[in-house]
């Protein structure tokens, strides 16, 4: 329902999978694999929008968030959220947000509007989506995020939907 794995020959399932919404983005750390989107539930379990696979049961990131998460990043312990939300586990988080494995918190003041995809290069975030600004600084449409906001050279002309990082190259 919604989600399953490849082992090289055969599809199985994750569990019985999702349902209220669709999954939108998936990130591995070790044995976990979370998925996220606009469902509000993940193995039977009241996930919102977000939910982590330990390889046998599903479990909610706290209370998840109030909208729809597009994209997800992994760095070390702490999970990345993007979206349209505009609250993480009740508390405000415009568009994205961190979850450190116990609760949800805001990147500053966020972004000014959706967050369509995010990436690690290094220890910095980078958020793509459709935004001019992040923290309250110009960064039209993709910034970076390392413990405060800042822009990527003058941005660009049009929303960032993904980028991969080879190396020290982001590609967008």
């Amino acid at each position: 329902d919604r989600i399953a794995k490849w082992n090289g020959s055969t599809w199985s399932a994750l569990g019985t999978g999702i349902s209220g919404g669709s999954v939108l983005a998936l990130a591995v750390s070790g044995a976990n694999v979370y998925a996220a989107g606009s469902f509000t539930t993940a193995g039977g379990v009241p996930a919102t929008r977000i939910a982590r696979w330990n390889g046998t049961t599903w479990s909610a990131l706290g209370s998840g968030l109030n909208d729809q998460v597009n994209a997800l990043a992994i760095s070390g312990s702490t999970v990345y959220a993007g979206g349209f939300f505009t609250t993480a586990g009740g508390n405000a988080a415009l568009q994205v947000a961190q979850w450190n494995g116990t609760t949800w918190s805001a990147l500053g003041t966020g972004t000014n509007n959706f967050v369509w995809a995010l990436t690690m290069m290094g220890t910095d975030l980078i958020v793509g989506g459709s935004f001019s600004t992040a923290g309250g600084n110009t960064v039209n449409n993709i910034a970076r995020w390392n413990g405060a906001w800042s822009a990527l050279g003058p941005g660009l002309g049009g929303a960032a939907t993904a980028f991969p990082v080879i190396g020290s190259t982001l590609y967008v």
